[in-house]
């Protein structure tokens, strides 16, 4: 008798044993198949430091990036560039560094100045910045806007786009390139 209890007490355990994998599997299957839904957002030309090696790569919705090959030059999106003077850094008394905006300095630039949106986002990324601005690339696609930045922050070498509408959504990170072109993707 204790034996048929311990038969159908082993019977119950792979049951459920094999339940588990089946859910588990289930669960990668899906997840796999959410990832792949992904799509390409943007195209960009990258370049790094020196303008030596230039590539091109989409940007996924999900914040990847992967390399592809040479994309058509025509409907890129060249960047209005903001010289990193404009802003100033200051030390708070708790030796804490935030930004301010030289205004006169900003309105020199008319491509930036001619837009009040440009303005708004330099304000507010001088607000939330911490670190000296060492590349700011500003990009208008159709009526959305994006920038890309570099901090100077010691080691790291990585910039980060992001899309601006009255705040800053990541779009994604690239290690050690700048963006020198961007588009929506087709």
């Amino acid at each position: 008798m204790i034996e048929k209890y311990k038969e159908i007490g082993m019977k119950k355990l792979i049951t459920i044993f094999i339940l588990v994998v089946v859910v588990l599997i289930t669960g990668v299957l899906i997840f796999k198949n959410v990832n792949n839904t992904s799509k390409i957002i943007l195209d960009a030309k990258v370049a790094d430091d020196n303008y030596e090696s230039i590539a091109f790569v989409n940007i996924y919705d999900n914040g990847k990036i992967v390399k592809c090959s040479s994309l058509k030059n025509r409907n890129f999106v060249r960047p209005i560039e903001v010289d990193p003077q404009v802003f100033e850094d200051h030390t708070s008394t708790n030796n804490s560094t935030y930004l301010t905006v030289n205004k006169k300095l900003l309105n020199k630039n008319k491509a930036v100045s001619s837009d009040p949106t440009w303005i708004r986002l330099i304000k507010n990324l001088a607000k939330r910045s911490k670190y000296l601005i060492a590349i700011l690339s500003l990009f208008k696609l159709d009526h959305e806007y994006y920038i890309f930045i570099k901090y100077n922050a010691g080691l790291s070498d990585e910039g980060t786009l992001y899309k601006y509408d009255g705040k800053f959504k990541k779009v994604c990170t690239l290690d050690s390139n700048q963006i020198i072109a961007l588009r929506k993707s087709n």
